[in-house]
């Protein structure tokens, strides 16, 4: 055997007997202990984010005040709304809506008081006018439209025929088109701030823009007030 081969056989040979214990050790101990320690920090910042995530949500809940604008077009025009609640024995004023003094039209309200009530809804805000809607009718109080009661029918704006629905149009959410209801119109829920709702008595082929007050709630909820 030659003298390079023999050198190589002595390497072969001691590397079979030596231990790679204290590598393996010191190796092995190392990476887990990382592993843990990251791990244990993750779940720290996880709990923290969610638990001041929580606290944010409900305050914002709890002290938010949402505006929305509302409007009534009865046949071909829209109705003059006051921007006082009309008070009469059938009035129902729910805690957590109420008219904006100066701006008719424009109603604030505040969802956790109204959900809370279960009366996030349109009907808390029809009470504010005693207006009062069915499947086919619609009634103002004497001081709105002449207190007037308009009933579906082919007779009804002068001949040309009413239909009774509720269009909503939510302006800060992602879909901000035109939905329209015609059944149980006082349950439409109301769902985010900046809404516009209008509560539409027209033939079927009238097509109904947001209430003229839509404007005035745009700049209402784009100032923070």
């Amino acid at each position: 055997m030659t003298s390079s081969a023999k050198k190589i056989a002595r390497l072969a040979e001691k590397s079979k007997t030596r231990s790679p214990r204290g590598v393996r050790l010191r190796g092995g101990s190392l990476f887990p202990t990382v592993i843990i320690v990251v791990l244990a920090l993750g779940a720290a910042l996880i709990a923290y984010a969610r638990q001041s995530l929580e606290q944010r949500t409900a305050s914002d809940i709890t002290n938010a005040t949402y505006y929305l604008s509302f409007g009534v077009y009865a046949c071909d025009q829209w109705v003059t709304l006051p921007d006082t609640p009309v008070l009469t024995d059938l009035a129902e004023l729910q805690e957590g809506a109420a008219l904006v003094s100066g701006k008719p039209g424009v109603v604030e309200w505040q969802p956790q008081v109204l959900s809370g009530q279960r009366r996030a809804k349109l009907s808390a805000v029809l009470d504010l006018y005693s207006i009062e809607v069915s499947g086919t009718e619609l009634s103002f109080p004497s001081s709105i439209n002449g207190g007037a009661t308009l009933t579906e029918g082919d007779d009804a704006c002068d001949g040309k025929g009413g239909t009774l629905s509720v269009a909503t149009w939510d302006t800060l959410g992602t879909d901000s088109s035109k939905k329209t209801s015609i059944a149980e119109l006082g349950s439409v829920r109301l769902a985010n701030d900046g809404l516009a709702v209008a509560l539409v008595f027209a033939p079927d082929d009238v097509d109904v823009e947001q209430p003229p007050s839509a404007t005035e709630v745009a700049l209402l909820v784009e100032s923070g007030e």
